[in-house]
């Protein structure tokens, strides 16, 4: 199937949806190669017609290596649940159903292996469009993506409070991490761990004070990687203060509203949601501004994020009639982001050498998925080390911007005070 073609399954449905028979339908990819590794994604129009829609879909990879690998099954089952089952609740929580508005409206899926398919209100007709990847965050983004989150995270706790039963039995089908598991794929862990090592590795030829400690943050994530990240997402551990995360919450998956005179972000809107959780709100933070921004814009902004984050929350909290500091103590806020901002090196480790990467250095996802399903019988951590060092996509141009992005995270990992679980895990 080429990069642009639908599924009969999605052909049919939209056919159906729309009573368009025998109209062209014309769709083209939203994504470059390789930057989706859960499917193609398509803008679907109709442009023969004059009141012409369109939409945007979401395909299930076929490749059975990529999708044993990625789990597809489980994620598109999991993104199906949330906007069918959570995000309806959600919006019901206010009487005018603007308590939860952060999210593209589902119209249709099927979830018939190998052609699971999602399709959603085009948001671009709205004005929203993505902040490139090659473009880091600034300000504005950065402040409309915590409102945006802070939104979503309220909306677990308004129901928590008011209907105890039903957010319980929602969060049955989330509990369960759909990425840091027991059983967990080792090659995973160990390309963590690798990057890991080459930012220590990378710190051995610089100066300064800071450095031993800063190694040891490195050394310490990597003896420990599967404890922590597993420690990280059990959100049992932290109730009541934990929520419905939205579990991969990075650059590609916000949208945003520009002020057309300023061009400035004033409004976010939140996709991809194949990975939610039962986990810490902080999560979400750390992952985001630790994998997505530059330091320089942390120094300069860390406690006005952390604020705007939490003042947000305390706003959607209030306009239900609730007191935040009755169901999200800032104390508690704040120890979180002391336990939990470990995350946020955990998913820099794994995440930031496709982050820093353009399209066309990406690597070819199925390809990577056969060699590590050929592996699959292997114990042997050399035979994974091989793997990794084969598929390194890291080069000359991406190699700095990993060792300044991965440094930052680990400084301010100390400067914040976020290094305890690190070495509680020795005790």
């Amino acid at each position: 199937m080429s990069e642009s073609e639908l599924s009969s399954a999605v052909t049919n449905t939209l056919l159906e949806l729309y009573q368009r028979q025998n109209v062209p339908i014309d769709s083209q990819p939203m994504a470059g190669v390789g930057e989706n590794a859960y499917g193609q994604v398509l803008r679907v129009s109709w442009p023969t017609i004059s009141e012409a829609a369109s939409v945007v879909v979401k395909m299930a990879p076929k490749n059975e290596a990529r999708r044993s690998h990625m789990h597809v099954v489980d994620y598109y089952a999991r993104e199906v649940f949330m906007y069918q089952e959570v995000f309806p609740i959600f919006r019901e929580l206010s009487p005018n159903r603007n308590m939860f508005t952060v999210a593209p409206a589902l119209q249709a899926s099927g979830l018939n292996a190998p052609d699971e398919f999602l399709i959603f209100e085009d948001l671009s007709v709205s004005g929203f469009r993505p902040n490139s990847r090659s473009t880091m965050p600034t300000f504005d983004i950065v402040m409309c993506s915590l409102k945006a989150l802070a939104e979503l995270h309220a909306c677990s706790f308004i129901l928590q409070k008011r209907n105890p039963s039903k957010f319980k039995e929602l969060v049955e089908f989330v509990k369960k991490d759909n990425l840091f598991t027991s059983e967990i794929e080792e090659v995973t862990i160990e390309f963590g761990k690798a990057q890991l090592r080459r930012a220590r590795n990378i710190l051995e030829a610089s100066d300064g004070d800071e450095v031993p400690a800063l190694k040891e943050v490195l050394e310490r994530c990597e003896n420990h990687l599967k404890s922590l990240a597993l420690y990280c997402v059990d959100g049992k551990s932290q109730a009541p203060h934990s929520v419905i995360c939205h579990g991969d919450f990075w650059n590609n998956n916000i949208l945003y509203r520009h002020e057309p005179h300023h061009n400035q972000a004033v409004e976010a809107k939140l996709i991809d949601f194949q990975m939610s959780r039962y986990a810490p709100p902080v999560l979400d933070i750390v992952h985001y501004l630790f994998s997505c921004t530059e330091k320089q814009l942390r120094d300069e902004h860390f406690p006005t994020f952390m604020n705007t984050y939490y003042d947000t929350l305390d706003q959607k909290l209030a306009s239900c009639d609730l007191r935040i500091e009755e169901i999200y103590p800032r104390k508690i806020f704040d120890r979180q982001l002391q336990l939990y901002g470990v995350y946020g090196l955990i998913m820099g480790a794994l995440s930031l050498p496709f982050f820093v990467s353009n399209a066309n250095e990406v690597l070819d996802i199925d390809t990577v998925s056969e060699a590590i399903q050929d592996l699959s019988t292997s114990s042997e951590e050399s035979k994974y080390q091989e793997l990794i060092e084969e598929f390194d996509m890291l080069n000359g141009r991406t190699l700095p911007i990993f060792k300044r992005r991965i440094t930052g995270i680990v400084k301010d990992l100390v400067k914040y005070e976020m290094t305890e679980p690190l070495f509680s895990m020795d005790s």
